[in-house]
């Protein structure tokens, strides 16, 4: 949602916007049913995934082992019940793979620390948001006390969407 006061792109359904704090109720509602869909159904709807989990001294090899075991693309690293990082395909090509004498080095090293995450009550259109700003493939899903119970990807949020287009271009 656009802010008409200073032009900054808000998340859909904001009730003001982020940087001026004007507010946007009642503003660009959505006009569609796929975008009052993602407005409407939260991160539970997509029945996230049990996220994978490390240790922080988990060895690179030993992570990438686990990624491969469990065919995933990221494992979630947490200490004492909270996410502390995430590591993933990513870390391992950009990171890792230019220095291979790493594979012995902690996970710690090579994950992205205290990653954004999602609840289970946020909009979809929240989590593509998130997705798209941050550049991320993979989001984990946090509880109340800021411990792993799931983990959405990129492939969820496709999953979604060619459902509910199907949905809608069958009603039509």
């Amino acid at each position: 949602m656009i802010c008409p006061h200073c032009g900054h792109d808000n998340i859909p359904g904001v009730d003001a916007c982020e940087t001026c704090e004007q507010p946007l109720s009642g503003l660009d509602l959505p006009t569609s049913d796929l975008e009052r869909a993602i407005t409407e159904h939260v991160v539970r709807t997509l029945a996230p995934k049990r996220p994978v989990t490390v240790t922080a001294d988990t060895s690179v090899q030993a992570a990438i082992d686990t990624m491969v075991d469990h065919q995933i693309g990221c494992l979630l690293v947490e200490d004492d019940g909270q996410i502390t990082g995430i590591f993933s395909e990513r870390d391992v090509l950009n990171r890792v793979l230019p220095d291979r004498a790493a594979l012995t080095s902690p996970v710690s090293e090579f994950m992205t620390a205290s990653p954004a995450t999602i609840s289970l009550t946020d909009s979809i259109a929240y989590t593509m948001h998130a997705m798209s700003v941050g550049g991320y493939r993979h989001l984990p899903v946090a509880g109340t006390e800021g411990d792993a119970i799931g983990i959405i990807s990129a492939r969820d949020l496709l999953r979604y969407l060619s459902i509910r287009f199907a949905d809608i271009r069958g009603a039509s």
